[in-house]
């Protein structure tokens, strides 16, 4: 439960049980006031009723406010001392105000517990005549038996049953909390995973309804070759995809898992190079790759190929007609570094630190005719650094932006390798 939902709760709480102590001292107020009008004490149980009066138009108007809420525990303690003063009032007798003394006790014990209860009885203790407190220590008369013995024991009683019974219902409501927690968070974990495989499947469909209406319009047995090995390619990748979505459904993880190998990256490229070319010619994009003609790394194929994917499709849909987009690398002893530059009308600078966010799209790509879901480049980014690199957007200016994929070219020792395949060089990692 939010936290402002349980000050509603509490606050409506504060509101109902005040009202029933005011509603209470109206019903028997008026009942005492007509039928022994000439034993009150007018001055004493005007003082009563005022105090309880008071303590209900602050509820009234403060009832949804923390303070009040955070020493609510002195609501029914000063209902309690207005009670007193009109019992004393009418002579202290059960017919009268007295009894009312049981709302504000039960409320206390339900809502506070033990020490609610201590704090009440004491206010009680206090407030009571010291003639009758002496009854107690001598010869007890037989008509006060009730109104010293019976009527405290059972008042002692309620509290004490209401006490057990709010320490269960309190203890329910954290169990219930936490199975709630629990339960969004399953329900966020799976619409998370349905989120990224559908983003994930979306790029190598396009791809292969792209290829296959080229091969319907065209003759060229070459070009037919070509388009039907991308549209192949496509096809198996997607089925890798679904078997990973049905192994993550019956682990019961978020997350797709990481099938780690010996891959060439530059073989990775100009796999998404084929599969993105349909939609760079439909724009007049030029793509120019400066990279090594093999670099062997260990890395989830699929998963990598994903960033690429993502990162190709941005550069292209959301560049200039006739722009370009350049792929380079660079290398450290540990690392490998893609970047990705476009010729794109670049990212606004309040929108760059937030370009990863899930579902954010910047301004440009909001107002543009380019449709897309803000998902991509957050799941990118966290696939990266589950291989123990990165992705981040170094630069963007009106002249296009760029991004780099940091990855290592060793991944031995990786503390999320867990578990070996068939293959000999091949681990999977969750």
């Amino acid at each position: 439960m939010g936290t402002d939902q349980a000050h509603r709760d509490m606050g409506r709480a504060l509101l109902e049980f005040q009202g029933a102590v005011f509603g209470a001292l109206v019903i028997v107020g008026t009942a005492v006031l007509l039928s022994q009008p000439d034993a009150l004490d007018p001055l004493l149980y005007a003082v009563g009723a005022g105090v309880i009066t008071v303590a209900t138009l602050i509820t009234l108007i403060c009832h949804n406010r923390p303070v009040l809420q955070r020493f609510a525990v002195l609501l029914p303690l000063v209902d309690l001392l207005g009670i007193r003063f009109t019992a004393h009032a009418e002579g202290a007798t059960l017919s009268g105000g007295a009894l009312l003394l049981i709302l504000p006790m039960i409320w206390i014990a339900y809502s506070f517990g033990g020490r609610g209860i201590l704090a009440g009885v004491a206010l009680l203790v206090i407030t009571t005549p010291v003639g009758l407190l002496q009854a107690y220590g001598g010869d007890m008369e037989p008509g006060n038996f009730t109104r010293i013995v019976a009527y405290p024991l059972t008042l002692l009683i309620l509290a004490g049953a209401a006490g057990v019974s709010g320490a269960r219902i309190r203890r329910k409501k954290v169990q219930l909390a936490a199975q709630t927690a629990l339960t969004e968070q399953a329900v966020r974990a799976r619409d998370d995973l349905i989120e990224a495989v559908t983003h994930e499947l979306r790029t190598p469909l396009t791809s292969i309804l792209g290829n296959a209406e080229l091969v319907l319009h065209t003759n060229d047995a070459q070009a037919i070759e070509r388009r039907a090995g991308v549209i192949v390619h496509n096809a198996e990748q997607m089925d890798t995809i679904l078997a990973d979505l049905l192994l993550a459904r019956s682990t019961g993880t978020a997350l797709l898992g990481l099938h780690i190998t010996a891959t060439d990256v530059r073989g990775l490229i100009e796999n998404c190079l084929a599969a993105s070319r349909t939609a760079a010619d439909a724009r007049g994009v030029s793509i120019d790759v400066s990279a090594s003609d093999t670099l062997w790394t260990e890395i989830d194929p699929n998963r990598i190929r994903q960033v690429f994917d993502n990162l190709l499709t941005n550069a292209i849909k959301y560049n200039q007609v006739g722009g370009t987009v350049v792929i380079s690398e660079t290398r450290t002893v540990n690392t490998v570094t893609f970047a990705v530059t476009d010729s794109g009308c670049g990212i606004a600078p309040a929108d760059r630190a937030r370009v990863f966010e899930p579902y954010y799209r910047t301004e440009s790509a909001r107002h543009s005719s380019q449709e897309g879901s803000g998902l991509g480049l957050g799941i990118s980014r966290d696939i990266a650094r589950r291989h123990g690199g990165d992705l981040r957007l170094v630069e963007s200016s009106a002249r296009g932006s760029r991004f780099e994929l940091i990855l290592p070219l060793a991944l031995s020792g990786h503390e999320d390798a867990v578990a070996q395949s068939g293959h000999e060089n091949e681990q999977i990692v969750a």
